[in-house]
């Protein structure tokens, strides 16, 4: 416990400032960073971290999208260019990865493949919409919407869970989660979603839409909880406890952020199609 108390404190004292400062590069620094790192952590999950030929294209790309995501967005201000460049990096590295089953003479298999492009498609999407969150217009406000979801889900989920949990929700993923964690978990982030409209209205004279507020905050509650299981899911098919022991006591960038990961792209696609403020 200790341990997990004195990484926590750790991560805050990074943590905040690289927050507060977000809209600097340093940020888009930071992200590329955790981006690489989260990425080579799936990609030995699955076993291809060795296979080379996949592995590092894919450490590259993923480490270099948010990492650019500054530079190449903030001077044009058009999120839609920066998602195209995304899409089409994305279809290379499909098309290079085809190439390389074809001429390595049955050395890599589809499944090795397939492994690569979903731990650089599913790690590096995420941070990246991260990255562009924060850089749209009213990004500041935007960008905090995606730690109300992971963490209000989470800590509600928890507690909830602890005091009237009853029937199991995922139990051969994760044994302790209930319905009616999950499900207070769902309640207390639409009303934390609200909360935070209200808050920012007063705080910034932005005018909330409560609707799509409380709309956002129930999917991306329930996206959350299924980036979690999803996490423990691979974790359980590998026969593996964490990720990583790069944080002591909290495991890896994954075991910390695959709630966060999960709701970052869902809810940038949110903000471009329905915005919450105004």
């Amino acid at each position: 416990m200790k341990t997990r108390i004195l990484t926590a404190v750790g991560i805050a004292a990074v943590g905040i400032p690289l927050l507060i400062f977000s809209e600097y590069i340093i940020f888009s620094i930071a992200l590329g960073a955790l981006s690489l790192m989260a990425t080579f952590e799936l990609l030995r999950a699955l076993g291809v971290n060795k296979k080379y030929a996949l592995s590092i294209p894919a450490l590259i790309i993923s480490a270099a999208l948010p990492l650019f995501s500054h530079s190449l967005f903030i001077p044009t201000g058009e999120h839609m260019r920066y998602i195209v460049i995304l899409a089409l990096v994305l279809f290379a590295y499909l098309l290079y990865l085809a190439a390389v089953l074809v001429f390595s003479g049955g050395a890599l298999g589809y499944a090795d493949a397939a492994g690569a492009f979903m731990g650089l498609a599913y790690i590096t999407v995420s941070f990246t919409s991260l990255s562009l969150l924060r850089y749209m217009h009213m990004g500041g406000c935007l960008f905090g919407l995606v730690f109300v979801a992971a963490w209000v889900c989470d800590t509600f989920a928890y507690f909830t869970g602890r005091l009237f949990g009853k029937h199991k929700l995922a139990p051969t993923l994760s044994p302790k989660k209930t319905v009616e964690g999950s499900v207070g978990g769902i309640v207390f982030t639409v009303l934390a979603f609200m909360l935070y409209g209200f808050i920012m209205e007063r705080a910034l004279s932005l005018t909330a839409n409560y609707a799509i507020l409380a709309i956002s905050g129930l999917v991306l509650s329930v996206i959350s909880q299924i980036g979690d299981l999803f996490a423990s899911l691979i974790k359980r098919e590998r026969g593996i406890k964490d990720y990583s022991r790069l944080l002591p006591g909290h495991g890896g960038i994954l075991d910390r952020f695959d709630s966060i990961l999960a709701v970052s792209t869902v809810l940038m696609v949110i903000c471009i199609v329905f915005p919450p403020f105004s």
